[in-house]
């Protein structure tokens, strides 16, 4: 087949494909930056300039597809472990992609003295290339972090020997449910049993544990944490052959399979309106990332931070970090976590959601170098854990509303909705609730009151007033 005839057929298939993608409302793009950096191929200057595209389908677009997804996987017996990644698998995602391939460039020899490139402006980023038609609406909810100890982790045996863990979100799973991008700090990495059950201080949880997030209704789960290389390599890879093989269609954002991988930015799109998802996390516990496989898991870099930023602006209206960080168990942001936050907004990032501290930290605006504004959750707290006091039972749901208008894209309203991690003994009895939920029977009969005898309602509104002022109990 000569190069023509390719060419036309490679691009009347993406066009096809780009429609039925358009057609399913929501979906997400995918934008690979080309930063010259190990593994990366050798191009020209004119090669370089063509960024290359992928569209994954959103599930926002039809959360009941999910759960017969669901179901078909589990009449597979989908929790074996025989099939996972090899460790050293550096192979791109196995999902539901669909890639444009470059156009193929003919050689032009031409008269090294005399200028044959046209001059042409700078692309305009996508913000101002693409205004909003008509206003479009984005709601994003994000819950804190996945602490599995052992006792919690223990909770999801039911009495038929299966594992389940649906009662985590029985009490907040309609709040997940309606957001058009529901987000989970998965604290721990899901290595499956194959390598062993383990609490603190080395995590690994069960598959099944990721199959109730998807029942829960999250669409963006979060693996750049300090426990992601808990189970070393062999951990990360089998967490993503699970996501890639059972759940092609939620996003994980963190971890990589390949340089490619890593240099990939993941865009939200609903109705032309694109919202860039970044994460990272400060450290690893000690370990350090193998000699082959520095992509391996996004750590709070400079210069890395600053070139995914910069390509998100050129891609997407609005730009959302999501950092692992700061000091476990303070209720006020450090200076480390200060000097990233403003570095963020320094770049121009419109929305920051930490993690990491177990415990909820403010939130604040704050002001990037351009004048911008920046709005910074700097910790969420525990979602659900088998900690010993009311400061680490008490968490918190993010929840934001993203507009673009004729006017550009912005937050629209944020508030928090606290919650409670709910700790009991055997099978299914570990469980959150919003703390509007919350009551004094509850709290009588959380397990915490063996550690902390002052846990109550009462301690946990206090705590919150503390911490969040005047936006606790309001949307802003």
């Amino acid at each position: 087949m000569d190069g023509k005839k390719k060419t036309y057929i490679i691009w009347t298939v993406a066009v096809i494909l780009l429609a039925l993608c358009l057609a399913c409302g929501s979906w997400l793009l995918i934008i690979h930056r080309n930063t010259g950096g190990s593994g990366q191929k050798n191009q020209t200057a004119d090669q370089e300039s063509m960024q290359e595209i992928a569209i994954k389908e959103s599930e926002s677009t039809d959360r009941n597809s999910r759960e017969n997804t669901t179901e078909e996987n589990e009449s597979t017996g989908r929790h074996s472990q025989e099939t996972t990644a090899e460790e050293n698998e550096s192979t791109g995602r196995h999902s539901q992609e669909i890639t444009t391939e470059e156009t193929a460039k003919q050689e032009f020899h031409a008269d090294p003295e005399v200028s044959t490139e046209p001059e042409t402006a700078a692309p305009l980023p996508y913000a101002q290339s693409h205004p909003a038609k008509e206003p479009v609406t984005v709601s994003l909810v994000m819950i804190g972090d996945m602490l599995l100890h052992d006792v919690v982790q223990e909770t999801g045996l039911m009495p038929d020997g299966s594992y389940n863990y649906d009662h985590f979100f029985t009490h907040t799973k309609d709040e997940i449910q309606k957001a058009d991008v529901a987000v989970v700090n998965q604290e721990v990495i899901i290595g499956g049993a194959a390598l062993g059950i383990q609490g603190y201080p080395c995590f690994n949880c069960r598959e099944e544990v990721g199959s109730a997030l998807v029942n829960a209704g999250f669409d963006i789960v979060l693996h750049a944490t300090n426990h992601a290389m808990d189970q070393r390599q062999k951990g990360i890879d089998n967490c993503m052959s699970f996501w890639d093989t059972y759940y092609p269609y939620i996003t994980y954002l963190g971890i990589h399979k390949s340089q490619e991988d890593y240099d990939t930015i993941r865009i939200y799109e609903k109705d032309g309106f694109r919202i860039a998802l970044l994460n990272y996390t400060y450290g690893l516990n000690g370990f350090t990332l193998p000699a082959g496989r520095p992509y391996l898991v996004n750590l709070l870099d400079e210069e890395k931070i600053r070139i995914d930023i910069e390509t998100a602006k050129q891609y997407a209206d609005l730009t959302v970090v999501f950092p692992h960080w700061g000091t476990e168990y303070r209720n006020t942001p450090d200076n480390s976590q200060r000097r990233w936050a403003q570095l963020f907004a320094d770049c121009g990032a419109d929305l920051v959601i930490g993690t990491h501290p177990h415990v909820i930290e403010p939130v604040e605006w704050i002001t990037g170098a351009g004048g911008n504004h920046t709005l910074v959750y700097y910790s969420l707290g525990n979602f659900i854990s088998a900690q010993d006091n009311t400061n680490k039972m008490l968490g918190a749901m993010a929840k934001v509303t993203l507009v673009k208008d004729k006017d550009g894209a912005r937050i629209a309203d944020y508030a928090v909705l606290p919650t409670v991690t709910q700790r009991g003994i055997g099978s299914g009895n570990a469980t959150v609730y919003f703390l509007k939920d919350y009551n004094d029977e509850l709290a009588a009969q959380n397990r915490v009151l063996q550690q902390d005898p002052d846990f109550s309602v009462a301690a946990l509104q206090k705590l919150c007033r503390e911490v969040f002022g005047d936006l606790y109990g309001g949307v802003q």
